[in-house]
């Protein structure tokens, strides 16, 4: 029995990690605009396009 419990904590031990990085990934990834590669945050106008 202690070889199942400690199976299930090492597969769920290395689960968590990447789905936390999965989801950083995915967050990060957004940003970009996938078409032109350009920041999907809004940005300020500057002196330029006023």
């Amino acid at each position: 029995m202690t070889v199942l419990s400690q199976l299930v904590s090492l597969v769920f031990g290395g689960l968590v990690p990447g789905f936390l990085l999965g989801l950083l990934a995915f967050r990060v990834k957004s940003r970009w605009c996938p078409r032109c590669g350009e920041s999907t945050l809004a940005m300020p106008p500057t002196e330029r396009d006023r």
